[in-house]
């Protein structure tokens, strides 16, 4: 039986007399001794394990502790460090760069996920408010066309490529023009609402740029979650709850609430006196919205069992079968329905 000890300066294989047998330097760089602290089975305890050939091997904490105990010693005596104060100082360097990479690690690729979807909610808050205001400065000189154009998007590209309502050319407008209420706008009052116009497209492109992003780090990071969910639900789930990581290990009913925390503390805090909350976020999927008020909430149930399940699989194991899922929950929402 022999026993390895990995520290900051190398791999030490003892006996059970606790006699180093053999002991493999790490190179003396703190970077590079942090990831092969990191790492399960580095190079050097590879080679510990092959020269010591039929024997078993094993790691105990008491022999560990000993090691430790006279690490100073030993980093002496092999020549790694000359005396205390160099062994102190190199010990910091390691322990600073093993606590930047531990922190690198901790941050997945699903923290791009989150941070795309806030941008995007933060964009589409921006964009509400700039499409109010530039409607009620428009409705000045074109007080109709608020009323007929209702899409936000279409509105701002009207006045962009417009600018005066004499040079408006839609057939849902042109017979407004002449009797409209609105005040006439000089040179610059157009040029200022153009320019707005103008910066209020940029952002409706922004936030396209972003969705059709994030829909392909979707792909990439969670492909079987958001083939259920929806891109923008799938986004919004993985942001509420702090990660892909943390989904997968909810139970699929802590899943069916998220982003239903106000009503929830509501209910509880009127001790059943108010309705409990169905779902949460995923009220919005098409399986729910298309369906009768009254199977919602098992429709619900359904979705975020199979939601917690592919988040799972996205998580652990990397298998595409988001297809064959959507599939079967298409099928039992369906004989659900028929009921």
């Amino acid at each position: 039986m022999v026993y390895l000890v990995k520290t900051f300066i190398g791999i030490f294989v003892l006996d059970e007399n606790r006699k180093i047998i053999s002991f493999k330097p790490f190179p003396k760089d703190a970077n590079i001794i942090a990831s092969k602290l990191m790492e399960e089975e580095p190079k050097e305890l590879q080679q510990a394990k092959s020269e010591s050939k039929n024997k078993e091997f094993t790691v105990d904490k008491e022999i560990e502790n000993f090691v430790k105990g006279n690490l100073l010693t030993y980093a002496i005596e092999y020549k790694f460090v000359k005396n205390q104060i160099e062994f102190n100082q190199f010990l910091t360097k390691v322990n600073s760069e093993l606590s930047k990479q531990e922190i690198k690690e901790s941050v997945g690729r699903d923290t791009l996920i989150i941070h795309v979807n806030n941008a995007i909610e933060e964009l589409d808050k921006s964009i509400n408010v700039f499409v109010e205001r530039l409607r009620e400065l428009y409705s000045l000189h074109f007080p109709e066309m608020d009323r007929i154009i209702e899409n936000h998007e279409t509105y701002v590209q009207l006045i962009e490529k417009f600018g005066d309502r004499k040079n408006l050319d839609d057939k849902r407008l042109n017979q407004f023009k002449e009797k409209t209420s609105g005040m006439d706008f000089n040179g610059q009052d157009v040029n200022a609402v153009k320019m707005f116009a103008a910066n209020v497209t940029k952002l409706y492109e922004l936030r396209d740029y972003l969705s059709k992003y994030l829909s392909t780090l979707l792909k990439e990071i969670a492909p079987n979650f958001s083939v259920l969910a929806g891109d923008m639900t799938a986004a919004k789930l993985i942001a509420k709850s702090g990660g892909l990581e943390r989904l997968s290990r909810m139970a699929s009913s802590t899943v069916q609430l998220l982003g239903s925390e106000k009503a929830l503390f509501r209910f509880l805090k009127s001790k059943g006196r108010s309705k409990s909350p169905k779902y949460g976020l995923i009220y919005n999927h098409p399986l729910i919205q298309n369906s009768p008020a009254d199977k919602q909430g098992k429709i619900a149930r359904l979705l975020a069992s199979k939601l917690s399940i592919a988040a799972r699989i996205d998580y652990y194991s990397k298998e595409y079968v988001g297809d064959r899922m959507k599939k079967d929950l298409e099928t039992k929402v369906k004989k659900l329905l028929s009921r």
